[in-house]
């Protein structure tokens, strides 16, 4: 039985160590990286690490109780959920998928798929390498300072030091004007606007240099991004009609 479970979970994508580590979980409910070091034979520093990857991918949940940490594994259903929210994900890029294979003369893109906040972080990571003058981008309103707040006050840091600027089309809705009240100084060399709520999106897009990013910053952290001279630059064209509508 159990070797069924753990191809199951292979196949969903945990590695065999991974498995092991949220099949204990499951099993001792709330309970701390020894007694799951113990129940699964690995050592306890290998087991912090994959439960940091556990809680990344919602898997697993943390409380502290008397300065001691109790993990947890979620609900088995997450499993569901998560393939769901990558189909969904998928579903949202599927139409410029489809309208650019076996297109005549048309270089077919290289896509490539980003998990975890470690995925979020590589992209971000990549806008700074790619001797951009300036980015795009627009969708739902930013919560990467809320997820990633350490990671992000350094990568704006940066941004400005290499002089990026950037633009941002926001939608207009409560929670996005009080962020930006609220990450006021992360907003240096960036120009932003608003689109009414009626065009709300829930994913966000980002283009730069001779590539696309689509992003959801939800329980599930996820993105794709497309590496396409003509798509970006049909990106941008798109971006600029919004520029337009926005508002200041």
């Amino acid at each position: 039985m159990k070797e069924e479970l753990i191809q199951a979970l292979e196949s969903f994508g945990l590695s065999l160590k991974e498995s092991n580590v949220w099949l204990a979980c499951l099993e001792l409910g709330q309970s701390t990286a020894y007694d799951i070091s113990m129940k699964t034979r690995l050592p306890r520093t290998l087991v912090y690490d994959i439960l940091e990857r556990l809680i990344d991918l919602t898997l697993v949940s943390v409380t502290i109780k008397d300065n001691k940490k109790y993990f947890k594994a979620t609900s088995p259903k997450r499993l569901i959920e998560i393939l769901k929210d990558k189909e969904q994900s998928i579903q949202k890029v599927m139409p410029i998928l489809e309208n650019l294979q076996k297109v005549e003369g048309t270089k077919i893109p290289e896509v490539e798929i980003y998990e975890g906040k470690e995925g979020m972080k590589a992209i971000l990571e990549d806008i700074l390498k790619s001797n951009v003058k300036e980015f795009l981008r627009y969708g739902s309103a930013r919560v990467s300072f809320d997820i990633l707040p350490i990671f992000m006050e350094k990568w704006t840091k940066e941004r400005i030091k290499l002089k990026i600027r950037a633009r941002y089309i926001y939608d207009d809705t409560k929670e996005a004007r009080e962020k930006i009240k609220v990450h006021k100084e992360a907003l240096k060399l960036v120009q932003y606007r608003f689109l009414p709520t009626q065009l709300e999106s829930p994913t966000a897009i980002l283009i730069y240099s001779d590539k696309i990013v689509f992003s959801l910053w939800t329980k599930e952290l996820f993105a794709v991004l497309i590496k396409s001279k003509e798509l970006a630059e049909n990106q941008k064209k798109y971006f600029e009609k919004l520029w337009l509508l926005a508002k200041k």
